[in-house]
């Protein structure tokens, strides 16, 4: 009952500031053009690297490690934490001003950048300082922080846009702002769990160092093999392709927004599972990847059937083209959905560092399918190269969770996944080939779809009571 609650305070806020988010996706795409979405979505590009670089995935991290540990060690662990989030955003600073020394981009682009970052660095800091409530998944405090900052960064860039016809640059001014809002209620709330300090202890960080490094690189590649598409696409192709290929990945990622959540609600019960209970945690990993698939299969037939159609009256003419592209990220946000399940049991069951290794390799993937494939092909060579890198990390996935969830939980999940798709794939291209229009096509594969969801439970069912009757 609390993780349904947690993820559903978490969503709520997170899609209530991705509508004014989205609101101001559509201010800058129809004041400044797909060129314009190809900056914003740049600056946040490069920005986001910064961010991971000073999480480290300490977020992660921290939560899994406050979540099992005794509450007289809390206090000390968080300020170390801190501590060592610190030394990383001075290092993350200093690798974005050689990135920016390298790259010279022109002024517009330069301020963009440096905005974005600053809101992204803070953020960063708090959530850490948001570890404590998370770990004893309080998570409203959280999401309620998150959505005020949010409203003042996208509260502040829409009025400067729509009513001061102000340039993109100066209208993200407030994002700043917004972020230093955040960190005050975080600063507050981590002081009501107890005293804050800062520590800067060399010892703390080379242990905390030896084990974070894995969940640092989860972060770094992740975010490489997600933005390396619109970086290849904005410096080989054009601005206005990394800007139409920007609109499908915000759509996929506001879509997967409430399975993120899930997940997340999830996270520090399955972690104290692992330490307490095996069986308890295989029971739940495995109900927690079933629902995150089947979730996976609605949320493509949405990006296929349904976003296409509100393209054209959201963000006006000249994002018709992107219609098609949306429809072909379909699979990326399939194949995105299993990941966020797979990630999210690999990383309770204290497999980090297998899961780094399985990230790095499909960011190794991606950017080299996007080098090759991008510039010959286009946005279809980016989706196409995202879908690969999560279908490496998608497949090592599996392979490592064999032993903490044995090959009689994994194979009916991986069957059931591979069968619905080439039951969907073939019904709708037998209604298309037959001239059925584009509503039949959607509803008869919606049909297969529950059909499936309506198999996995009964099975699901039964094979827990098997496990609890042995």
């Amino acid at each position: 009952m609390r993780t349904a609650k947690n993820a559903v305070w978490l969503t709520a806020c997170r899609l209530s500031g991705d509508v004014l988010n989205l609101v101001l996706f559509v201010l800058i795409s129809r004041q400044f053009g797909p060129a314009g979405i190809g900056v914003y979505s740049y600056g946040f590009a490069v920005a986001t690297f910064v961010f991971t670089i000073g999480c480290l995935g300490i977020e992660e991290y921290g939560i899994r490690s406050y979540s099992r540990m005794d509450s007289a060690r809390q206090p000390v662990f968080l300020g170390e934490l801190l501590g060592t989030q610190a030394v990383m955003v001075a290092l993350a600073c200093v690798g974005l001003a050689i990135y920016l020394l390298i790259t010279a981009p022109d002024l517009q682009k330069l301020w963009v950048v440096l905005e974005l970052t600053c809101y992204q660095i803070t953020a960063a800091a708090a959530l850490s300082l948001f570890i404590p409530e998370m770990s004893y998944e309080r998570m409203q405090y959280p999401a309620l922080a998150e959505l005020a900052s949010r409203v003042v960064a996208f509260s502040s860039a829409g009025l400067a846009i729509y009513v001061f016809h102000a340039s993109l640059a100066v209208a993200l001014a407030g994002f700043p702002l917004a972020a230093m809002v955040w960190t005050v209620i975080a600063v507050r709330s981590a002081r009501g769990r107890g005293p804050l300090h800062v520590t800067f202890n060399r010892s703390a960080m080379s242990q905390i160092g030896r084990i974070i490094w894995s969940f640092a690189l989860i972060e770094i590649f992740g975010q490489l093999f997600a933005k390396a598409g619109v970086i290849v696409l904005s410096l080989a192709v054009s601005d206005a392709a990394a800007g139409l290929f920007a609109t499908g990945l915000r759509l996929v990622e506001t879509a997967l927004v409430p399975l993120g959540f899930f997940g997340i609600s999830f996270y520090p019960q399955l972690s104290r599972l692992y330490t307490n209970d095996p069986v308890g945690f295989r029971r739940a990993a495995v109900r927690l990847m079933w629902a995150m698939t089947l979730a996976g299969m609605l949320v493509a037939w949405g990006m296929y059937f349904i976003a296409p159609r509100l393209l054209v009256p959201v963000l006006g003419e000249r994002f018709a083209a992107a219609q098609t592209i949306i429809q072909v990220m379909s699979a990326l946000a399939l194949a995105q959905a299993v990941e966020a399940g797979l990630g999210r049991v690999l990383l309770s069951a204290d497999r980090q560092v297998p899961r780094a290794l399985f990230i790095a390799a499909g960011a190794v993937a991606s950017l080299g399918l996007n080098i090759v494939l991008a510039p010959r092909y286009g946005i279809n060579g980016a989706i196409i190269s995202g879908v690969g890198a999560y279908l490496v990390i998608n497949i090592l996935s599996l392979i490592a969770l064999e032993r903490p969830l044995t090959l009689s939980s994994l194979i009916p999940l991986t069957a059931m996944l591979v069968l619905s798709i080439v039951l969907v794939v073939g019904v709708v291209s037998l209604l298309a080939a037959n001239g059925f229009s584009a509503w039949i096509q959607g509803a008869v594969s919606a049909g297969v779809l529950l059909i499936a969801a309506a198999a996995g439970y009964i099975f699901r069912h039964g094979q827990t009571l098997s496990t609890r009757s042995s």
